[in-house]
């Protein structure tokens, strides 16, 4: 098994422009806020709205409660999607390790959560771990979903890229389906610390803000040398961190999944979109 970790969700450039944000509250509580769908889907009539997601929280009535109010008629890419437990992406540099996936292996879902309280955002945001799929199926697009399981179909035809694919985009995309039983958007998102970092990275922490293992500095495959100030730069492409086959990775791997535990996994909000 090896964990992935994709980063989804709106992000600091989203928040400025049109002040989307997703919100976090006590204990770890949150929800989470999808990016905008590009215009020329705007029209059309398969995609969600940011008015039609609900919360699963009891924060708010629906998503759109922690929303500016002239966002709630764009078109939203609801991705991943937490309902049908299911995440797909375009083919692109960005994502083009999705393609290396395999049944067995996990998918962590990285999102920025803004602090708050009383009504209203009060604070800078964060990076978080909020949900997991752990693989079983990785489907391509390219000629629909012939032949697919009656039942992963089913999910797969909730996902975004999906609907796209129905509002007539060619853009080759690729779906990948989590096991129901065991793949969760968390109850608690899981604040990524220096440590937490460091659990991910598979290392400790040295003075000069580096993680080293061994004494080695753990570097990306460009050579950079991997620092908590650049976590963000770091996990913006998807990518595979540790591998339940290196003996030396295990420990990293029991530490997180024991985070994921007590994360919990969030029952799905009633009155979701179908």
């Amino acid at each position: 098994m090896r964990l992935f970790v994709a980063n989804v969700g709106v992000n600091t450039a989203d928040a400025r422009s049109r002040g989307l944000k997703s919100p976090v509250f006590d204990e770890g509580r949150f929800e989470f806020v999808p990016i905008k769908e590009p215009s020329r889907f705007a029209g059309s009539t398969h995609v969600r709205r940011y008015r039609d997601l609900p919360c699963w929280t009891r924060e708010g009535v629906a998503l759109t409660t922690f929303l500016p109010k002239d966002v709630r008629d764009f078109a939203a890419h609801d991705d991943p999607d937490f309902v049908g437990l299911t995440y797909g992406d375009i083919a692109s540099s960005r994502a083009a390790t999705l393609t290396e996936l395999e049944p067995g292996d996990h998918l962590w879902f990285l999102a920025r959560l803004w602090s708050y309280r009383d009504g209203g955002y009060t604070g800078p945001s964060a990076f978080h771990f909020v949900g997991a799929l752990d693989v079983t199926d990785n489907l391509a697009l390219q000629d629909g979903l012939e032949g697919v399981d009656t039942a992963v179909r089913a999910r797969a035809e909730r996902n975004a890229h999906w609907l796209r694919y129905r509002s007539g985009d060619s853009a080759p995309s690729r779906i990948l389906a989590g096991d129901v039983k065991t793949s969760a958007r968390f109850e608690r998102a899981i604040q990524v610390t220096p440590d937490v970092a460091g659990l991910l990275f598979g290392g400790d922490r040295h003075v000069d803000g580096t993680y080293r293992r061994n004494g080695v500095v753990l570097r990306n495959k460009c050579g950079t040398a991997r620092t908590f100030e650049t976590f963000g730069s770091i996990t913006r492409t998807v990518q595979w961190f540790l591998d339940s086959t290196r003996e030396e990775d295990r420990p990293f791997l029991d530490a997180l999944g024991r985070l994921r535990r007590g994360a919990g996994a969030a029952s799905p909000p009633l009155g979701r979109p179908s």
